[in-house]
């Protein structure tokens, strides 16, 4: 009779273990599946963090130099950012909004010119003769990339101010909205994950940091150098080059496309000129710039990158190419944080740490 209710209370226990099993699986199951319905938004959330982190960094850096409580430091560092955003547009607001428009509608015309002088190399023309219209084929569905990517939409105009929303209301009281996520963790692990949330935040602040180093590096040498070639629209290719910077090592091979192509609008060989100021103005950046000027500050190793980079295109298209480097910024520090060093019990130096 004992061995029956024995059996019986194994089975019970492994009926309950599977359930449990089962539920959890369930749960991870109907977690992954609104994840990636709500992608674009979890994708949004996480630029208004870095916009709010990056604002927190000019905050800290008023702090550090000035007696000034948050609020007016705060307020400092808005108006700081405002004063240099009119600064920089009336600068150079006036040229690149005459020279935008010019890149974006001579693109097509350029990639054309070069599919065509592509052809006309030895036995290209042979290889494609059974196509009756190549151009239209391979031409079309690049140049509509071209055309839809450097055009403004109402979509991305909305996302973009949405962001900068988010990202205010982040900023004027993050303690709230950390003591929120602590409140999802037990008691005795809050100190520990505040603690990890804190390395984030600076491990996120050196990277954006070693950004803007490059970006501007990248987008004044790039348009100066243009400008001495005689290449047109200098200063809006000098432009995009910059902002594709903020993405490592596939963003400057992106940027470097329509500077070669507006170049070869004038001539092949000025376009290898462009290509050759590329290579050195990318080689400065990452051997000279970069060692000197942003000394300490956080950068991933390259394949790494590129790999994490092509996962993000892959889930969310531009997006996550854009946004997946600063995710695996906050991703090696968690790892880092609480499994090297709390699990294994290794005593490494967490990304960005001090």
């Amino acid at each position: 009779m004992a061995n029956k209710e024995s059996g019986v209370e194994t089975i019970s226990r492994f009926t309950r273990r599977t359930l449990i099993v089962i539920g959890l699986a369930s749960l991870v199951a109907v977690l992954l599946f609104f994840a990636g319905q709500l992608i674009d938004v979890m994708l949004l959330v996480f630029a208004s963090i870095l916009v709010a982190v990056a604002i927190d960094g000019a905050v800290r850096l008023c702090q550090r130099h000035l007696p000034l409580s948050r609020p007016w430091a705060l307020l400092l560092a808005l108006l700081m950012i405002c004063l240099s955003l009119v600064g920089l547009g009336a600068l150079i607001g006036p040229r690149i909004g005459e020279q935008l428009p010019q890149l974006v509608a001579e693109l097509p015309q350029a990639f054309l010119q070069l599919l065509n002088n592509f052809r006309e190399l030895p036995g290209i023309e042979t290889a494609m003769a059974e196509v009756e219209e190549p151009a239209q084929l391979i031409g079309e569905p690049v140049i509509d990339y071209f055309t839809n990517f450097f055009s403004t939409t109402f979509g991305a105009i909305a996302s973009f101010f949405l962001i900068l929303l988010i990202g205010f209301y982040l900023v004027l009281s993050p303690a709230k909205y950390i003591g929120n996520v602590l409140l999802m963790c037990p008691p005795a692990k809050r100190d520990r994950v505040a603690q990890v949330l804190c390395m984030q935040g600076r491990a996120l602040r050196l990277w954006l940091l070693s950004r803007l180093v490059s970006m501007v590096f990248v987008g004044v040498s790039v348009a100066l150098g243009l400008v001495l070639l005689g290449v047109p629209m200098a200063g809006a290719l000098g432009l995009v080059a910059g902002l594709f910077t903020f993405i490592p090592y596939l963003g400057p091979i992106i940027g470097a496309i329509p500077t070669i192509l507006i170049a070869f609008l004038e001539s092949p060989q000025l376009a290898l000129y462009a290509l050759i100021l590329y290579l050195v103005v990318e080689t400065l950046e990452s051997n000279l710039v970069m060692p000197l000027a942003a000394k300490g500050l956080v950068r991933l190793p390259p394949a790494y990158t590129v790999i994490v980079q092509l996962a993000g295109a892959a889930v969310a298209g531009v997006a996550g190419v854009i946004l997946s480097t600063p995710l695996a910024v906050v991703a090696v520090v968690t790892l880092q944080a609480l499994y090297i060093n709390d699990v294994l019990g290794d005593d490494i130096e967490v990304l960005g740490g001090r």
